[in-house]
């Protein structure tokens, strides 16, 4: 299967969060029409520019919990990544 982040995976990515348990809101946020998205549930609160950003964000903590924080050795690991040098 191949599937890439673009606006048709926005609607199974908020059905994903509701089928975990997780309640999802938006709103606007500034005179820009920025949007929030939060997840709510599990005592846990996620919020996130979009749903599939926000599905991740409930998917990172589920995987690595609480120690979801990278080191400094591996943000040196996979800066020239992020920064578009690779």
């Amino acid at each position: 299967m191949r599937i890439a982040s673009a606006p048709n995976v926005e609607v199974p990515a908020i059905l994903a969060l509701e089928s975990m348990g997780f309640i999802v809101a938006s709103r606007i946020v500034n005179a820009d029409h920025k949007m929030v998205w939060t997840a709510t549930g599990k005592g846990d609160e996620y919020a996130a520019e979009d749903p599939l950003s926000l599905l991740g964000l409930v998917k990172l903590l589920e995987v690595c919990g609480d120690n979801w924080q990278a080191s400094d050795n591996d943000i040196a690991k996979y800066l020239s990544m992020l920064e578009g040098d690779v």
